[in-house]
Parts: structure tokens; C-alpha cells; sequence
């Protein structure tokens, strides 16, 4: 088996919630031509640099996968087939870079509300206001 990276964009008419049966089908996809999914990144909604079939946006989707090299035309087929996918990338990649991204954790997304929280001042820049005005009485 080989290394490969799949970008994929998603039609922006399929909802958030809907995005891992859109995943789901991809990476049955690969399992039918006998290859798997080695790692995930969602990189959410963004704006497409142009129109296609008329949608100005999508659902970006980058997996590291492994397949034979024999099952590519028929991966590219079925991909085209699929009206959820609007348009779609596979690549060969150095096998280093996919055993490293295989090996890494995925990251969780933080909570919204811990970047929402204002961080603390620190103790310092509280401090120094009370230490002039001590100055200025003891004239």
C-alpha cells in the first residue's frame, strides 16, 4: 500500500451535523477498494478562491489514506459520483509525513468558553497605582 493525502470539499448544502455520514461514506469508499483512513482534519467552512457548480463555499476535508495504487481510478470515480462531494484532490505523499501524522494524537478543539474568558492582569500591574499614591501623601 501506498500514501496518499485526500482533500476533499463537501457541498456547503449538507449541514455541520451531517458531515460525519458525509466522512463515513468517504472512508467506505476506501475500505470497499481495500484501503484505510490513517488521520482526519476537518478544516471546516471556508470560502471557495472560485465558483464550482455554482457553490461559493464548502466543507474542506484533509485525510492522510493508504491505498493500492491499482483502486485509485476507482476511488476517482466514485468520488465524482458522489453529489456530496464537489470537488476533490488525491496525492502521493512521502511515507515519513503520514507515519508522523498517524503517530500524533488529533487535537481536540477548545471549548468555546475558555477563549471566550478575558485573561487575568497580573499581580504587578495592580500593585504599582497603590505604590504612587503612597508617594504622594507622604510629602
Amino acid at each position: 500500500m501506498r500514501n496518499y493525502e485526500l482533500v476533499y470539499i463537501v457541498s456547503p448544502e449538507i449541514e455541520e451535523e451531517d458531515l460525519e455520514s458525509v466522512t463515513d461514506k468517504v472512508g467506505q469508499m476506501l475500505a470497499d477498494g481495500g484501503g484505510q483512513m490513517l488521520h482526519l482534519d476537518a478544516w471546516g467552512r471556508r470560502r471557495l478562491a472560485y465558483p464550482i457548480r455554482n457553490f461559493g463555499e464548502g466543507h474542506y476535508m484533509v485525510a492522510q489514506v493508504q491505498l493500492e495504487p491499482e483502486t485509485i481510478s476507482e476511488l476517482k470515480g466514485k468520488l465524482g459520483l458522489t453529489e456530496e462531494v464537489i470537488r476533490y484532490l488525491l496525492v502521493k505523499v512521502d511515507e515519513k509525513k503520514t507515519a508522523a501524522l498517524a503517530a500524533e494524537p488529533q487535537e481536540e478543539p477548545l471549548p468555546e468558553e475558555a477563549e471566550a474568558q478575558p485573561q487575568e492582569e497580573s499581580v504587578e500591574e495592580q500593585e504599582a497605582p497603590e505604590e504612587a499614591e503612597e508617594e504622594e501623601g507622604g510629602d
